[in-house]
């Protein structure tokens, strides 16, 4: 019996670890259900966060597709430089870019400029902590007027293409590419020369396959030197002279068509800031292109210009250098300019040489004085303006040796550079007195006679009284209803 119930008890016993045993594994099997469920889950979660960051990649893709489009150009440019009234300015940039663009989209409106230049530093005229011998930089906005694709010579063209041309507004005051050094008395071309040009409308310009031009890259600097002049294209700025007392004079010099025929000589001899030795800057620091266009040229029946340039000043009196105080006397450079002169005559059989004219503006006025002083016979006329040539030191035996060349004076009477009371205006009534063949055109003061330039008051924009040479180019100076170009043109020995 006792057997019995201890078997029974183990029996339950057995029975209660089987229960247990059985509900343990049912526990375990659903943890890792759970477990299972729970990887899925975060499987699920993991493979959406991927998806995620599939989509935000092909996105993000995208977006660099879109910054691909947007395009920055780079390149250089060179400058357009023609002469005015008052001296020459930068009219037009090309710019030579590294991709072609859609010239429908070229607008004026897109671009802007801003010039740097070498300036001589005005300032330190008013401050003496300033050394006004080291130039500065000068800086102004210039405004484009028109823009447009071109070809490399600045043309204007309808297709794509890798130029695009700015034109730029040009004043007396504005877009000069000479720097005047008032020390030295002096035009140089300034260097540097910086145009720098970007975009002020980025959706604006597009390139040739229509993606938007956000930027551009063009290199600033511009050599002044390698520019475009296109009134001066037929000249050659390349002569070169040296005289007898080894002094040598630069020039330049133009040739009409050849006819057959015979045609005068003009000669133009430039003002005290235009020496050196390059020809460039006499022929557009005075407005001296007009002799090289088309009226000029019909009204002499085609004509050789002969444009020479002292490596100072004509008015040079002594191997020191001086010139400022010029008393009245010859310049050293006069021998040797009178050979350049006779040289280029030899070597020209198409000129009259019957018909050669001479003239020049101050400094080259005087040296016109000079030239006819001691060459009377050699010129059929001479047109000095706002003439230098002091008339306390001319002799009446040399006003006598010029009393039958035809000469027509120039210079306006508030002219404070040359003061006529000392120069033109004395000279001309000793020449009157004896008879000479004298002819004047003054003027009271030097407009501008274009209407383009004007003060804020509206009356027209008034130049120096010493810049009277801008009457002869324009061909305003008049005498009893002749003009001067005629009357030159009529004139021989």
């Amino acid at each position: 019996m006792k057997l019995t119930k201890l078997t029974a008890l183990l029996m339950a016993i057995a029975m209660l670890l089987s229960i247990t045993a059985c509900s343990s594994s049912t526990t375990e099997e659903q943890t890792e259900e759970a477990d299972t469920s729970s990887a899925d889950a975060a499987e699920t979660e993991e493979s959406e966060e991927t998806e995620a960051e599939e989509t935000e990649a092909e996105d993000e893709v995208v977006d660099t597709d879109t910054v691909a489009a947007e395009l920055t150009l780079s390149g250089t440019q060179s400058a357009v430089i023609e002469g005015f009234d008052w001296g020459p300015a930068v009219t037009k940039v090309v710019l030579s870019l590294d991709q072609a663009v859609d010239a429908a989209s070229v607008d004026a409106a897109a671009f802007a400029v801003t010039e740097r230049k070498e300036s001589f530093n005005w300032a330190a005229l008013y401050d003496d902590t300033l050394d006004a011998t080291e130039h500065t930089i000068a800086e102004a906005a210039r405004t484009v007027t028109a823009a447009y694709a071109c070809d490399a010579d600045g043309n204007q063209v309808d297709e794509a293409s890798t130029y695009i041309a700015l034109e730029l507004y040009y004043s007396p005051d504005e877009g000069s590419p000479y720097c005047y050094d008032l020390y030295t008395s002096l035009n140089t071309i300034c260097d540097p020369y910086e145009l720098d040009v970007s975009l002020t409308d980025s959706s604006a310009l597009a390139a040739e396959d229509g993606t938007a031009v956000t930027g551009l890259a063009v290199d600033a600097a511009i050599d002044l030197h390698a520019a475009s002049m296109p009134q001066l294209e037929q000249v050659d700025l390349t002569g070169s002279f040296t005289g007898s007392d080894g002094k040598t004079l630069a020039y330049g010099s133009y040739e009409p068509e050849d006819d057959g025929e015979l045609h005068p000589l003009v000669i133009w001899i430039h003002g005290a800031g235009e020496g050196g030795t390059d020809p460039s800057i006499n022929n557009l620091g005075n407005k001296v292109t007009a002799l090289y266009g088309e009226e000029f040229q019909s009204v002499m029946g085609g004509a050789y210009v002969l444009t020479p340039q002292t490596p100072s000043f004509w008015l040079t009196y002594d191997e020191e250098g001086n010139w400022a105080d010029n008393p009245g006397t010859d310049s050293i450079y006069l021998s040797t300019l009178m050979e350049l002169i006779e040289d280029y005559v030899a070597n020209h059989e198409g000129i009259d040489t019957d018909r050669i004219y001479v003239g020049g503006c101050s400094n080259g006025g005087y040296m016109t004085m000079d030239l006819v002083l001691n060459y009377p016979d050699y010129f059929a006329a001479a047109y000095p303006i706002c003439e230098a040539y002091l008339d306390s030191g001319i002799t009446d035996e040399q006003l006598e040796g010029i009393k039958d060349l035809p000469i027509w004076f120039v210079y306006a009477s508030n002219d404070t550079t040359v003061d006529p009371t000392l120069y033109e205006m004395p000279t001309i009534e000793r020449l009157q007195a004896i008879g000479a063949d004298v002819h004047t055109s003054v003027f009271e003061s030097v407009v501008d006679t274009t209407g383009l330039y004007t003060t804020e008051d509206g009356s027209a924009y008034e130049y120096m009284g010493h810049w009277s040479w801008l009457y002869f180019f324009n061909n305003q100076c008049e005498e009893d209803g002749v003009s001067l170009w005629t009357w030159l043109a009529e004139q021989s020995k």
